[in-house]
């Protein structure tokens, strides 16, 4: 029985649990906790993993179906759950129904995991954080992801016996509803799922409460249904988890990876997936022992444009926010056309003020760089979606970096979790003026936006500096502060900054005394 009906989010904003990641000798990282952020900026010098701790993002999202308040179970791999003697013994009975319409109806208490039946409770875990699923997940989204044969490949230093670990928790105010944590070695992958019993199914409002409603609703209906066995407590969650969704109160969405080569990408996209397709057939086979393999996230980010399609819903959001991009930045606009009917689309360039397109290939390194972007918020990125972009200041002037970090604000405040790498000082700067912005709309201030509102408030951002302490050392992860009059400065930037400054003095010095020596 399907009591869900429309599935559509509502309109209200989702809501944003805290989420914490910790990983421990994972590929460069020796060690890293990282609490992930509205939006997340990951700094610092090459090769110490902040593209490696990006993916891990995206792959967790994968396996876990998102960072929402509670886990959302993948109903294709969970369908051995929902059927047969199990589902029946862990059914709520139409007394327990009751039971607990009663306790809400008596005094619009809320209820939890733990006014469950223990049989029930039990089976709720395993449907959510099973496991064996959970194993199978994580190695296949690590292989997948990192384009591994062996998920060992991960472990720093593996010849030590060591093993990598990964861990999960999300809550808020200081307090966990669910997690996991998992081994990575030789062997394999193992985790262990954990579901907090006090965690709230139902929040408070009795008949004002829209899940009240509607789990009065469900419940009413299995009471009713003559011959029934009860609720599957399966069914119950999965029902409880889409109308959380529906409601707004989870964050819901889907997770996207911006790679840093997208530029390239951009530019060949319909080369490489026409030769693909080739080497797909038999015949295309036999010419190729070996065929090279993309990662994950470079495959899916292909995915994503050779299916492309435009939301051209009403009132989009995120569509107002490409064209402001568009507008501001690119000074034209990005389109997509399909040469042929069913064809693979092509991506052009039109700048403002002409009629005339410009193949991608031919246009500025900028535009290239900002093309998906752009598509992407006219496509598939949606509110409650995680964005994630390999340095998005690559190919562009210091003045377009900032105009970035605005946009990527912007993309917050429209309730889009953002994470991002980068390199650039100037990207940091503008994200510092954006929070001095909400420090003076907390303060009564004025308004300082200047189109779609981007002012962040200190909550919503977290930094994090990637470093090693040296060479041969593994990266370490620690949060960069805010400060009102520094703003966010990565210490090693102050260093280069220094060091460029001696060297230009001296230069400056010795240019001086051979000019008082008659030197050349």
């Amino acid at each position: 029985m399907d009591t869900r009906g429309d599935r559509t989010a509502a309109d209200t904003p989702p809501t944003v649990p805290d989420v914490r990641i910790e990983a421990t000798n994972f590929g460069p990282i020796k060690r890293a906790a990282v609490d992930l952020r509205p939006l997340t900026v990951f700094v610092g010098p090459s090769n110490t993993g902040k593209t490696y701790f990006a993916v891990l993002l995206y792959a967790l999202y994968r396996v876990l179906g998102g960072y929402n308040r509670l886990p959302g179970p993948l109903h294709g791999e969970y369908s051995r759950l929902l059927d047969g003697p199990a589902a029946a013994e862990t059914a709520l009975r139409p007394r327990e129904l009751r039971d607990l319409l009663d306790k809400l109806e008596a005094d619009a208490a809320s209820f939890s995991l733990s006014d469950l039946p223990e049989r029930a409770r039990d089976a709720g875990r395993t449907f959510l954080l099973d496991p064996e699923t959970l194993q199978a997940g994580l190695e296949r989204e690590f292989k997948r992801c990192f384009d591994l044969e062996s998920v060992s490949d991960l472990v720093r230093s593996p010849g030590r016996h060591r093993e990598m670990g990964i861990s999960l928790a999300v809550g808020e105010k200081d307090r966990d509803f669910w997690g996991f944590g998992a081994a990575v070695s030789e062997s394999g992958v193992t985790a262990d799922g954990r579901l907090d019993d006090d965690l709230v199914l139902v929040p408070e409002g009795g008949p004002a409460s829209t899940f009240a409603r509607r789990f009065r609703s469900w419940a009413k209906q299995w009471i009713g249904d003559a011959g029934n066995r009860g609720y599957p407590i399966e069914e119950f969650f999965d029902d409880l988890l889409f109308e959380m969704l529906r409601s707004g109160g989870v964050q819901g969405g889907d997770a996207h990876y911006l790679p840093a080569a997208r530029s390239g990408i951009m530019q060949s996209h319909r080369v490489i997936a026409s030769s693909l397709v080739a080497r797909s057939t038999r015949a295309g086979l036999e010419h190729f022992s070996e065929l090279p393999t993309f990662s994950g996230v470079m495959a899916d980010f292909m995915e994503r444009l050779i299916l492309y399609e435009e939301d051209e819903s009403d009132g989009r959001s995120m569509s107002e926010l490409a064209a402001r991009l568009e507008q501001e930045t690119l000074a034209g606009r990005i389109r997509s056309r399909r040469p042929t009917p069913g064809g693979y689309p092509e991506f052009v360039y039109r700048p403002r003020g002409t009629k005339q397109d410009v193949r991608l290939s031919r246009a500025s390194s900028m535009v290239s760089e900002l093309a998906p972007v752009v598509l992407f918020l006219r496509g598939p990125v949606g509110r409650g979606d995680t964005l994630i972009i390999e340095e998005p200041e690559a190919h562009l002037h210091p003045a377009a970096q900032t105009r970035v970090a605005v946009a990527l604000a912007r993309l917050v405040r429209a309730g889009v979790r953002v994470v991002v790498t980068t390199h650039s000082d100037w990207l940091l700067k503008e994200i510092g003026n954006l929070m001095r912005a909400g420090e003076l709309q907390e303060a009564g201030g004025p308004a300082v936006d200047d189109g779609p509102p981007s002012a962040l408030r200190r909550g919503e951002v977290g930094i994090w500096l990637f470093h090693k302490a040296g060479p041969a050392s593994g990266s370490t992860v620690e949060e960069i502060p805010f400060d009102s009059i520094e703003g966010v400065e990565p210490p090693d930037y102050e260093d280069v900054a220094e060091a460029l400054y001696n060297r230009s003095a001296d230069l400056q010095n010795r240019l001086e005394d051979a000019a008082k020596g008659g030197g050349p």
